[in-house]
């Protein structure tokens, strides 16, 4: 990357500011089709503000955000699922969403082992792409799926998403696809998995 001297640090979800949080909301509209999900939601929250409530506070101690010479570079929210389910999340979203959303939810069940580490968003800020980040990222999930106990990494990605390439090229592999949002969206939602790689000796 081209900030290679720039010194990175790991920050836990519980220690992001405010300011950055917000940041994380703000990018999750980047990953997925979340603009849709979150109009007319039930709490009537602006669409960022629902999703820094929904998608990104109950899940502080699964989040990492990562800095470069200080500055918020992007984030990631990876844990198992019996991790994820110990601290389940109120959906906000509204009635015609819901079954969507629990049709989501079940994809990822059936296809997420549970002694995989599923990333269940991962982003980062339109300044620091094309540096290296995202490996940055996969390294550092790969070490917190090691303490876990975990074999494998899991994700989903939209298929125009210019990410399932990048994904692919690191070794992961589609293992299912989601056609429920097809009608909606005119894509399709690819569930990916990758082991962990051997450790040096």
């Amino acid at each position: 990357m081209n900030d290679a001297r720039a010194p990175l640090a790991f920050v836990a979800g519980t220690e992001v500011p405010e300011r950055d949080l917000d940041r994380m909301a703000a990018l999750l509209f980047e990953t997925s089709y979340l603009e849709y999900c979150s109009a007319g939601n039930r709490l009537g929250l602006p669409l960022r503000a629902l999703q820094r409530r929904q998608n990104v506070e109950p899940w502080l101690r699964h989040i990492r955000a990562l800095y470069v010479a200080g500055r918020f570079a992007g984030f990631y929210n990876a844990a198992t699922l019996a991790q994820y389910a110990a601290a389940p999340a109120v959906n906000y979203y509204r009635d015609e969403v819901q079954a969507m959303d629990a049709a989501y939810d079940a994809f990822v069940a059936a296809h997420a082992a549970a002694d995989q580490l599923f990333v269940a968003s991962l982003a980062i800020e339109p300044a620091w792409r094309g540096r290296g980040l995202l490996d940055e990222l996969l390294t550092d999930a790969h070490r917190v799926a090691r303490v876990a106990g975990c074999s494998a990494l899991g994700l989903t990605v939209w298929q125009t998403s210019a990410a399932l390439p990048l994904y692919a090229r690191r070794g992961f592999a589609t293992v299912g696809t989601f056609d429920r949002a097809w009608e909606l969206f005119f894509d399709r939602l690819h569930f990916m998995t990758r082991p962990l790689p051997r450790e040096a000796p």
